[in-house]
């Protein structure tokens, strides 16, 4: 009932010229082409059988086709696509499952026992169809729907290797694999989401436009076609003449004519088709044009930063400029795969970097916007090893990235201007080899001991850290002056330290761990409003309030504006000298701010530098400001002046 007519070999392998480059005619013109790059066997190639199928007239006719895709033991996809005509016999959903099953148990016996190439595929697929169905027959299994006279075979086709044509809008596992072989190539920097969206698109026409390079590579490399010269045109004879004693003027000459110079093949259209694919995927496929100089730019440079972002040691957008950070980059890419560290982009570096195997870093790239535990983690010990005043809460802000810059000047400073042989780059990157190194045991967390009069950036973290934990208000100049010797004794009495106002190591130890504790304020000021009382409590031997050393008169606000009652530690403490209050056009002495805009100050004047209210001064001991602790000129100073920010002030 069947017979085969006639086999059509379609085939995309060429035979290549005898000097090694794929030639395909094209208006005259030769061309590189991507087949003189691939074996034999790895250029994709479809054979397909047709049947001559004889159909009934006036039968209801339904074509349906089914492809079986399988991957071989050599790993090259192969896939098998074969048409049917139902002749008068409609299916169900359940018997064309049953057609399906049967086809993929033919293909999958094939390609066991077949060679993996298109035309042995499609010729034992179609002989495993023809013996399937005469066994059904044989073995009274006719009733079967694949074994149905009626189910005739019209096409069989078999691609080897397979690789389906893919573009913009298509999605799938075929365009996830190709999405991750252009992220692992440098071509895309994006997620492997198998949607062929408009990333994908541009990465493709990226790699088009590489291959057009090698393919341009290939013209470089021909012989210099040798021009055919024009024959010399025979001269015409003139009419017979008497002759003259002239001699006949010389023909002039004709120029060979011209031999049409090649041009690549691949054209730049953002769609992947079998061919490019299947170079692609091979290992024929040229990793790298050559090594790039630091001065490099262009399109090879911005693939090169591309991959090194993927990999997680870039934290720049690829600009397609070889400046410092890459070169950063590639040096820690090369700490990290154990290659030399030069910081350039030499072939083996290249070749490592657009692998497979390539390396990731131990420690996440870290940078302003970025966030979770690693952040935390880095902020703790920025903030412990004083280098940022910061509190750990996972989000990479900008106080975060000057605790990083800090770290890269200090780390700068320490190492002569490198890390691991490599430059360091002061730009509040967290980079993977500056966290290795801040984590490292040979990190000097705890710096050498010091002590007045010495210098350097040592003692600027010390001044840091004793100002975070707010023992320390004076300027970071580096400098070990008076303050810093009286923020370090207040340090070390709090700590139960021998009060030297030096860093010996034991200070140190404790001034740079977690367990280093905020200053405790030299006073906590209690406001009583029954008493119109201001009562301050220094600390005693054991560091508790209970030393009273000082006792104030004072005016809390009135009836209509009470002075609110409540415990305050978070205030910016002492304001300016003299407070002009606007609403009641009237000045007080040495504002000291408790919480907003309510605050211990003197007795009120009429202007600046004048002479106190007297109903002011009357007014002590008795409930008559506007909301505010009114005190003497010279009470408001001791607070003013012995009291830091912070200190907590009690009314009740």
């Amino acid at each position: 009932m069947k017979r085969f007519k006639r086999m059509l070999l379609t085939a995309l392998a060429l035979a290549l010229p005898a000097a090694g480059y794929a030639s395909i005619e094209d208006g005259g013109a030769w061309r590189a082409d991507l087949t003189a790059l691939l074996s034999a066997e790895q250029i994709p190639a479809t054979t397909t059988i047709d049947y001559d199928l004889k159909l009934p007239e006036g039968a209801d006719i339904q074509e349906k086709r089914h492809a079986v895709e399988l991957v071989s033991s050599k790993g090259d996809v192969l896939n098998v696509e074969v048409t049917f005509e139902l002749v008068n016999l409609p299916l169900t959903d359940g018997q064309w499952g049953e057609v399906q099953d049967w086809l993929k148990g033919v293909v999958t016996r094939a390609v066991q026992s077949v060679k993996a190439d298109s035309a042995s595929l499609a010729n034992v697929v179609a002989g495993g169809i023809a013996e399937s169905r005469r066994s059904a027959a044989d073995d009274g299994n006719a009733a079967a729907v694949w074994a149905n006279g009626n189910l005739m075979v019209k096409t069989v086709s078999a691609s080897v290797p397979y690789f389906p044509t893919l573009r913009k809008g298509d999605s799938g596992a075929a365009t996830q694999r190709l999405q991750r072989r252009l992220i692992e190539l440098g071509f895309l920097n994006d997620n492997a989401d198998g949607h062929y969206g408009g990333n994908t698109e541009s990465a493709v026409k990226a790699l088009e436009n590489y291959v057009r390079t090698i393919e341009q590579g290939l013209i470089d490399d021909m012989p210099d076609p040798t021009p055919t010269p024009a024959p010399t045109p025979t001269p015409t004879p003139a009419p017979y003449v008497v002759p003259l004693a002239i001699s006949a003027p010389t023909p002039m000459p004709v120029p060979p004519t011209a031999v049409p110079l090649p041009t690549p093949a691949t054209a730049v259209d953002g769609v992947a088709d079998p061919l490019l694919q299947a170079y692609l995927y091979s290992d024929s496929f040229r990793i790298t044009l050559g090594s790039l100089s630091g001065s490099a730019s262009g399109e090879a440079v911005t693939r090169v930063q591309r991959r090194l972002q993927n990999l997680g040691y870039l934290a720049e957008v690829p600009d397609g400029h070889m400046g410092s950070a890459t070169a950063r980059a590639l040096g820690i890419f090369q700490h990290y795969n154990e290659l030399p560290l030069t910081g350039a982009a030499d072939e083996a570096t290249q070749r490592a970097l657009f692998s497979g195997e390539a390396v990731r870093p131990d420690n996440a790239m870290l940078i302003q916007g970025s966030t979770g535990e690693a952040v935390k983690r880095l902020q703790k010990r920025l903030r412990t090893l004083g280098f940022a005043a910061i509190t750990p809460d996972g989000s990479y802000g900008p106080s975060t990235k000057l605790g990083v810059e800090n770290l890269q000047k200090y780390m700068k400073a320490l190492n002569g201007g490198d890390s691991n042989g490599l430059a360091l780059v002061v730009n509040g990157v967290a980079d993977p080899l500056l966290l290795e190194d801040f984590y490292s045991d040979n990190f000097p967390a705890i710096p050498d001991a010091m002590q007045s009069g010495d210098k350097g950036s040592d003692v600027v973290r010390v001044q840091r850290r004793l100002n975070m934990l707010e023992y320390y208000e004076g300027v970071l100049d580096g400098e070990f002056g008076a303050g810093t010797m009286k923020a370090l004794k207040y340090f070390q009495r709090q700590h139960k330290l021998n009060q030297t106002g030096a860093a010996d190591r034991q200070t140190l130890e404790m001034l740079f761990s977690e367990n280093a504790q905020k200053a405790m304020k030299p006073y906590v000021v209690k406001v009583s409003v029954s008493d119109q009382r201001v009562y301050v409590y220094g600390l005693d031997d054991n560091n508790n309030y209970t030393d009273l050393v000082r006792t104030m008169t004072c005016s809390t606000g009135r009836s209509g504006t009470p002075t609110p009652k409540g415990t305050y530690s978070s205030g910016t403490g002492p304001g300016a000298r003299w407070h002009f209050f606007k609403k009641f056009n009237c000045w007080a002495q040495y504002a000291f701010y408790i919480e907003g805009d309510i605050m211990f100050h003197s007795v009120l004047y009429g202007s600046k530098e004048g002479s106190a209210t007297r109903s002011s001064i009357n007014n002590l001991g008795s409930r008559a400001s506007h909301g505010c602790v009114r005190l003497s000129v010279e009470d408001a100073k001791w607070i003013w002046t012995n009291c830091p920010k912070n200190t907590t002030v009690v009314v009740y």
